[in-house]
């Protein structure tokens, strides 16, 4: 076609008609723009496309991604649960004075015994260090998402507490009185004392911190799996 009206152009040009092929040069010009658009269109479909193949990908990584987290969250939450009801019996044993019940050495190896979780990411850094995450043009999902995984840090933050109770506990009174009477573990010496109460007192309350982190992700994963579904849909 742009052939066509060039051979015009020639023709006219040739037999001074001017004004006829200002006329075939602005249909000409005419044509490249429409032809442009029409190619700039089929460009912006096939990007449109191959990113909309993007994200669905991006979608089933993060659907595994809660998945795992949410697995292993549960897991770490029933073992926190079943640990701070051991340190509740040994508290009790210690308001009590009890200190001739068997469980209280038993139940004092749980004060230093520790979880870390190490959520799985991938897929969400992925997103956030490569831009990408604009392949998800619903607002509400994107924010959804950064919420979700931005739960994972108030778990560190729990578990960093209580790490840091452990360390006190194993620093300045484990050690100095294993150093000292060779029989720290012994129902004759071992945990009758305010320190050693007050240092379960506090462990039990730092891990049921860690629980109530657990359980804000835990829920806040759930939230997203369901608008994943509902997105297959």
């Amino acid at each position: 076609m742009i052939k066509f009206f060039r051979k015009i152009r020639q023709n006219l040009l040739s037999e001074g008609k001017t004004g006829k092929y200002l006329k075939y040069a602005i249909g000409e010009i005419i044509l490249v723009i429409i032809g442009i658009l029409i190619a700039l269109a089929i460009n912006q479909k096939n990007t449109d496309r191959n990113n909309n193949k993007l994200r669905d990908l991006y979608l089933i990584q993060l659907n595994d991604e809660t998945d795992l987290n949410i697995k292993e969250l549960i897991e770490y939450k029933n073992s926190y649960i079943k640990r701070v009801t051991e340190l509740d019996t040994l508290f009790d044993i210690l308001v009590n004075r009890d200190y001739d019940n068997p469980k209280l050495l038993s139940k004092s190896t749980k004060l230093y015994g520790r979880l870390t979780f190490n959520p799985i990411m991938t897929t969400y850094e992925n997103l956030k260090f490569s831009g990408d995450l604009k392949f998800f043009s619903d607002i509400e999902l994107r924010n959804s998402i950064s919420e979700t995984y931005n739960t994972f840090n108030a778990i560190k933050s729990a578990e960093l507490i209580d790490l840091k109770v452990i360390d006190v506990y194993y620093q300045d009174y484990y050690m100095p009185n294993a150093k000292i009477t060779n029989l720290s573990l012994s129902s004759n010496h071992f945990g009758k004392d305010d320190y050693f109460e007050n240092t379960v007192s506090v462990r039990r309350i730092t891990i049921r911190q860690i629980i109530d982190a657990y359980d804000n992700s835990i829920e806040s994963l759930e939230q997203l799996r369901i608008i994943f579904a509902d997105l297959k849909k």
